[in-house]
C-alpha cells in the first residue's frame, strides 16, 4: 500500500475527533457563586472607598496607595473565578456594591473610617468561608487575613 494511501488515512482518522464542532453545554453555577460575586462588591467597594479617600486627602497617597493596590490585586483574582453570565443567578442574593460613605475632613477620622471598613470587610470574609469549596475557602480567607491586616495597619495599633 502506497505510503500516501496510509498517511491520508490516519490523518482523516486523527481529525475526524476535531472536526466536529458540537455546541457545548452552559456549565452550570457552582453553589460558591453567590458568596464570590458578594466578596467581589465587596472588594469593588473597598476600591471605591479608598480612591474616595485619597481624592480628599491625597496627603495619604504614601500610606494609602500599596492597600490600594492589594485591594485591586485581590478585586482582578476573584473576578478571574468568577463564571461570566452567572451572575443573573445570584443577583438576587448579592447585595449591590455601595456607594461609599462620605469622607471625614480629617485624615485621621479618614484612616478610622478605613480601618472600620478593612475589618468588617475581614469579618464578611471569615463568614464567607462557611459553605464554600475549599479552593475558594482558601482564597476568601486569605483575602479577609490581608483585609485584617489592612486594619491593624491602619488603626496604627499593631492588632
Amino acid at each position: 500500500m502506497p505510503r500516501r494511501v496510509v498517511l491520508g488515512g490516519l490523518g482523516g482518522v486523527a481529525l475526524g475527533g476535531c472536526a466536529r464542532d458540537e455546541p457545548r453545554a452552559a456549565p452550570a453555577p457552582s453553589p460558591d457563586v453567590a458568596v464570590l460575586v458578594s466578596a467581589i462588591a465587596g472588594e469593588t467597594g473597598l476600591v471605591r472607598l479608598y480612591e474616595a479617600v485619597l481624592r480628599a486627602h491625597a496627603d495619604l497617597a504614601g500610606r494609602l496607595g500599596p492597600v490600594l493596590a492589594r485591594h485591586r490585586e485581590h478585586l482582578t483574582v476573584l473576578r478571574r473565578h468568577h463564571i461570566p453570565g452567572t451572575v443573573a443567578s445570584s443577583a438576587a442574593v448579592t447585595p449591590p456594591a455601595a456607594t461609599p460613605p462620605a469622607v471625614p475632613p480629617s485624615p485621621e477620622e479618614a484612616l478610622e473610617l478605613l480601618a472600620r471598613a478593612e475589618r468588617g470587610a475581614a469579618a464578611a470574609r471569615a463568614e464567607d468561608v462557611r459553605g464554600v469549596a475549599p479552593g475558594m475557602a482558601q482564597l476568601l480567607a486569605s483575602i479577609g487575613a490581608c483585609e485584617a491586616g489592612h486594619a491593624a495597619l491602619l488603626a496604627g495599633d499593631g492588632r
